[in-house]
């Protein structure tokens, strides 16, 4: 582990035993918890009982973790934290005034406490990531879909917000699975997971439902809205997503369902769902939208 230089104390240096007693003290408590926030909120807490520090920020890129805890201060000190060639992110400790040298002495002497369970943290952490990501497509599966849905229809419900979701499914893709193998299929369905992903903005959600269907969360969204990027979602599809037969291009079949109100998701998603086989039924490669609420309270 690395470190810039910085410079003044007002807290004590503690004798060898104080600061032996110390790292058990934390090492302890670093043990309780996988969670990497609170890992990380933990270790700034009890370093600052130690050494006069106002903020703490930590930065791993691979991981997607940005925090930032406390008060951010003028002076910095700065730490590339790895452990057997594996880079764990960056740490820095900020304060109003310059550390002394023993306060940075100090701090580079427990940094080692938190290296392990910082790797651990960070493990549980990937290894639950990957247990929400679909292999094929690398898009999010149900588990995820089921965890995320829940939390926008409560936003939604609290900010009267709108949301809608669109249920997706290849048409034809049995056929095409029997005639030209699964590998084709496998290659179909990795186009238009990169298809889907393309179509949407960065606050929206795509998911695998399942099988050649897929459910994409538009947050923020009303009706209009949500079918322009249907449409818009259908048509990319149908040009961009490579057939392995060049005479029947690749189409989609669209449910769409506006939030109104319902108790859970499932309610939601099932209004998608009736209306992706409305679409199926229809003739297919088309978007169909569920009925709303009007005023009255009567579904149109």
């Amino acid at each position: 582990m690395k470190s810039t230089k910085a410079g003044l104390s007002a807290v004590d240096t503690p004798t060898a035993d104080q600061l032996k007693d110390f790292r058990l003290h934390l090492m302890m408590h670093l043990q309780t918890s996988l969670d990497t926030e609170q890992l990380l909120r933990t270790f700034f807490t009890e370093v600052q009982h130690l050494i006069p520090l106002t903020g703490c920020d930590y930065l791993n890129g691979d991981a997607g973790l940005s925090l930032h805890l406390g008060t951010p201060g003028r002076h910095r000190c700065n730490y590339q934290l790895s452990l057997n060639d594996e880079q764990y992110g960056e740490i820095t400790f900020t304060h109003r005034l310059r550390l002394a040298e023993q306060d940075l002495t100090l701090l580079e002497s427990i940094m080692d406490t938190l290296i392990y369970p910082l790797r651990n943290s960070l493990t549980h952490r990937k290894a639950i990531a990957t247990a929400m990501i679909d292999p094929l497509t690398g898009l999010s599966n149900r588990g995820a879909m089921a965890i995320t849905l829940n939390r926008e229809i409560d936003r939604s419900r609290r900010l009267q917000q709108d949301m809608s979701v669109l249920m997706i499914d290849i048409d034809h893709f049995k056929q095409l699975n029997d005639r030209y193998g699964h590998l084709a299929g496998d290659d179909v369905l990795r186009n238009v997971a990169r298809a889907l992903e393309d179509c949407v903005r960065a606050c929206d959600a795509c998911f695998r439902f399942g099988g050649e269907e897929f459910l994409v969360l538009l947050s923020n969204s009303n009706l209009p809205l949500a079918r322009q990027v249907a449409e818009r979602i259908r048509q990319t599809i149908q040009t961009v997503c490579r057939s392995p037969d060049p005479k029947k291009p690749i189409t989609v079949s669209v449910g769409l369902a506006h939030y109104e109100n319902e108790n859970d998701w499932p309610e939601l998603v099932t209004r998608a769902d009736k209306a992706l086989y409305q679409a199926k039924a229809a003739g297919r490669n088309r978007v169909v939208a569920s009925h709303v609420r009007n005023h009255e309270g009567e579904w149109v």
